[in-house]
């Protein structure tokens, strides 16, 4: 298991750096140790089923990736108990994959009643609806609220309900920043898509801002060199774009490239690269982190 435990932490690395053919690679070398240590329906198996679903979501193989989701729901379901706090976490965050496969596929009524099935799971473990956290919990089990939350903001996006999205986007970062701190990975992440969102209505100047503290988490959390950072980058260029400012837009460009070009090389058809550079404009999902 400890040999699993390893792959698996190199197949969340190289998820979150933007890597998910490598990811998906590892994963799959975690989920056969697993599986032959502990049987096909043991619940250690289901972060490794999250990660790979995750990887192969990140490559557009939603059918595969909604069997590796259904299957770690399955297992999950089998061994309820509401009182494994580990176990509640797991079942959020597979139920928050399958609504972003089930979107992905055009499903949206269906995709925001799973989200709304997540969040209500999540505040129900872990806080109230108004980011109050329940006495005793880990902060890393209180950003699963705001995870849901960010999820169910970015559907709304996604279908037009702009007022809708900010609102659960701003309860988020609330969130977010009072029990993971101002400088935690995943308050980078929900300010990246208040910047995305404010792109989308027209509020240029606004994204910017959310944009740029983004980019100034980023560079604290993951370094000057990470995709991450070329995202926020692209997107503060798109928002500068709206306003006018096409010369400094083109400078955020070519760092963003250049982050780009140091991190996957030149291959155009690199997916990865590919991936990156599509991020700022249409969507920042596949740098997104869980």
């Amino acid at each position: 298991m400890e040999e699993a435990r390893r792959l698996l932490d190199i197949a969340t690395n190289f998820r979150e750096s933007g890597w998910p053919v490598k990811a998906k690679r590892f994963a799959v070398r975690a989920l056969s140790l697993v599986e032959r240590e502990c049987g096909p329906y043991h619940r250690d198996i289901v972060p490794v089923l999250l990660c790979l679903a995750g990887a192969r979501e990140d490559l557009a193989d939603y059918a595969r990736a909604g069997a590796d989701y259904r299957r770690a729901d399955d297992i999950l379901r089998q061994a309820n108990d509401p009182h494994d706090l580990e176990a509640q976490r797991l079942r959020i965050r597979t139920i928050r994959g399958l609504a972003s496969i089930t979107r992905a596929l055009g499903r949206h009524l269906q995709a925001e009643s799973m989200l709304k099935e997540a969040l209500a799971l999540a505040e129900q473990t872990f806080g109230s609806k108004d980011g109050d956290v329940v006495t005793g919990r880990s902060s890393g089990a209180r950003g699963d609220v705001a995870g849901a939350l960010n999820d169910l903001a970015v559907h709304y996006r996604h279908t037009g309900s702009y007022d809708k999205a900010s609102n659960l986007h701003h309860r988020a970062l609330a969130i977010a920043e009072e029990t993971l701190g101002g400088d935690n990975p995943q308050t980078a992440a929900i300010l990246h898509e208040l910047g995305v969102l404010e792109h989308a209505r027209g509020q240029y100047a606004a994204g910017e801002r959310f944009a740029r503290r983004s980019a100034d988490l980023r560079l604290k959390t993951v370094g000057p060199d990470h995709p991450q950072l070329a995202a926020d980058l692209s997107m503060i260029a798109a928002l500068l774009d709206g306003q006018g400012r096409h010369v400094e837009a083109e400078s955020m460009r070519q760092r963003a490239a250049a982050i780009v070009d140091h991190w996957f090389g030149h291959d155009p058809n690199t997916h990865e690269r590919t991936a990156a550079v599509a991020v700022p404009v249409a969507e920042a999902d596949a740098l997104r982190i869980a």
